[in-house]
């Protein structure tokens, strides 16, 4: 659905149950918001349109670096290049820019799974909440209520650093559950463009590739 806009060369206004109101009887607050979000929308397009294609061209720009310095390393070394999983960083001449790539796994979680997962957890803590597994419970409790009501990925892959380190048998069979609810729904990638400050830190350039 596209936007309708009214000015002052519309006689009549439309509103949104659809009733007409003569120019003349808009207030001028309404004017002067249909004038502004017509303006903000128009750049917004604008923007969103600018910001896909950056996104585009960056794809495409460190797909080049990465296949230019393939080609440099098999000369040089007679063999392939490995980039590991399609993690990719490179600097500009005096490193004062830096150019990010990172393929990340977006994991589905089986809901009926990780339920289960999270009473063998809670059984456990229930046995056994002493000081030392304090850290887990906050864990548990942030994996599996995050602040949107979902399982948080992070947290759970972080609890399952511990299945070689906690052998009891409730903990275990929750790891066990865990790995097992996990699926790889999609692969996203993420881009970032850094500049070096006077400090010498990076400072991430704010693009929000996270919708495209």
């Amino acid at each position: 659905m596209n936007p309708q806009f009214f000015s002052t060369k519309n006689e009549t206004w439309t509103n949104a149950a659809g009733d007409t109101v003569p120019y003349k009887f808009v207030p001028g607050s309404d004017k002067l918001k249909e004038k502004t979000a017509k303006k903000i929308y128009e750049a917004a397009l604008e923007a969103e349109a600018a910001l896909e294609n950056l996104h585009t061209m960056m794809y495409y720009a460190i797909d080049e670096v990465k296949r230019k310095i393939a080609n440099e390393y098999k000369v040089q070394n007679d063999k392939e290049k490995s980039f590991g999983k399609g993690n990719f960083t490179f600097y500009n001449f005096d490193r004062s820019v830096k150019v990010e790539a990172n393929m990340n796994d977006i994991v589905k979680w089986n809901n009926a799974m990780m339920t289960e997962a999270l009473q063998c957890l809670n059984t456990y803590l229930d046995g056994s909440l002493t000081e030392a597994n304090i850290l887990i419970k906050e864990l548990v409790t942030k994996a599996f209520s995050n602040n949107k009501g979902m399982i948080d990925t992070g947290k759970v892959f972080q609890l399952l650093r511990y299945k070689d380190k906690i052998k009891n048998k409730h903990f275990q069979q929750a790891c066990e559950i865990m790995t097992k609810a996990q699926d790889i729904d999609k692969t996203k990638l993420y881009m970032r463009v850094w500049v070096k400050q006077e400090d010498g830190q990076y400072r991430n350039i704010n693009l929000n590739f996270s919708q495209i």
